[in-house]
């Protein structure tokens, strides 16, 4: 039996690849020298998985064509710093620590999910073993702690130095407490949409909040401006839930545009918010198969995937989930709307919210 329902089109409505914004190549050069640098000096082989999954070499040490990712968190600090007017060359160390604490626990996700691929390309403990991965992603940690600790060396006031650290380390906490709520969700019965929401605002929501919030704090020459930093703040906060809202969304109709498999979060019997909807929603005999499904340990059939999917388009579950990020946007557009923000900042941030909202990959 297939895994797509006869109403296939309505399963997988994404046609074109949105392009990513603009903005990400004005950064992109001076994002990608600041990371390599940071591992000029570490000669052991542990550093050559970590030049690995960056994207710079293959797996025999051979240079690598490979783009390592969008390099999204450093990017936004980036954009949040000239959004303030401020000196990007002092966003630097904190846009490379970001970069590589979400690299880090990109290494420790894979191993969780038994993922064998990311950007195309076989994951770390799929090549050197789960042990090395565990090291390898402890020690890119570190390596995100230590560039944290540059910003004095550029500039950056002992005060607002420390309290940048602060943030960066609450909420790169803040993200591993989310994986764990992430990881648990897995065992329990039924979640609630809020307890969903919860979980992704520190998961995937904590690193983009704190990317822009750092990057807005930290370069200012004269000092931070609380009151647009704060704002800017609250943007991260919006735009880290559209993003995580919009992945789940791809994990289930995503397709080919994505890489993915249609259903392959339902494969994996991941509750994300598609699944979350269709198990609170959902009525009857289709109510009791679904929470079936969701509770198997054995590997889920083709036909269990079908179910699935017909029950999520009974329901209208890929509409709420995007009106729901959607209704997100709309309150994040009207704040940058609000602020005055140097150069043509406003204008990318929009650009950049309604990516995310229709972005494939």
């Amino acid at each position: 039996m297939s895994a797509t329902p006869s109403n296939s089109k309505s399963l997988s409505p994404f046609t074109t690849t949105p392009a990513l914004p603009s903005f990400f190549a004005r950064y992109k050069d001076r994002i990608d020298t600041a990371l390599r640098d940071e591992l000029d000096d570490l000669e052991p082989d542990i550093y050559q998985i970590h030049r690995y999954y960056m994207g710079w070499q293959e797996i025999d040490g051979s240079p690598s064509q490979s783009n390592g990712g969008k390099r999204m968190r450093p990017t936004l600090a980036f954009l949040a710093a000239d959004a303030v007017g401020g000196d990007i060359e002092r966003a630097t160390p904190i846009a490379v620590a970001l970069e590589y604490i979400h690299n880090f626990s990109l290494i420790h996700d894979d191993l969780e999910d038994m993922d064998r691929v990311r950007h195309h390309r076989p994951t770390v403990w799929a090549v050197w073993g789960a042990p090395a991965a565990i090291v390898s992603g402890n020690a890119m940690m570190k390596i995100a702690d230590a560039a944290a600790r540059k910003l004095r060396a550029v500039g950056v006031d002992d005060s607002v130095a420390l309290e940048a650290e602060s943030v960066f380390t609450n909420h790169y906490l803040k993200m591993m407490e989310g994986q764990y709520l992430d990881i648990s969700f897995e065992t329990v019965k039924s979640i609630s949409v809020q307890q969903y929401l919860d979980m992704i605002e520190r998961k995937t929501g904590a690193l983009i909040e704190a990317s822009i919030y750092l990057g807005s704090l930290v370069a200012p020459k004269t000092g931070p401006d609380r009151e647009k930093a704060s704002a800017l703040r609250m943007i991260g906060y919006d735009l880290g839930r559209i993003f995580q809202i919009r992945d789940d969304i791809l994990g289930v109709w995503g397709g080919e545009a994505t890489g993915k498999p249609v259903g392959a979060d339902i494969k994996r019997k991941k509750k994300s918010l598609p699944a979350v909807h269709a198990l609170s929603y959902s009525t009857g005999a289709t109510a009791e198969r679904l929470q079936q499904i969701y509770q198997t340990e054995d590997d889920l059939e083709s036909g269990d995937i079908h179910v699935v999917l017909e029950e999520m388009e009974n329901l209208g579950t890929h509409d709420y989930c995007q009106s729901m990020a959607e209704k997100r946007w709309g309150d994040c557009n009207q704040m940058i709307e609000s602020l005055e923000l140097s150069g043509t900042t406003a204008s990318e941030f929009t650009e950049l919210g309604e990516f995310l909202l229709v972005r494939e990959s």
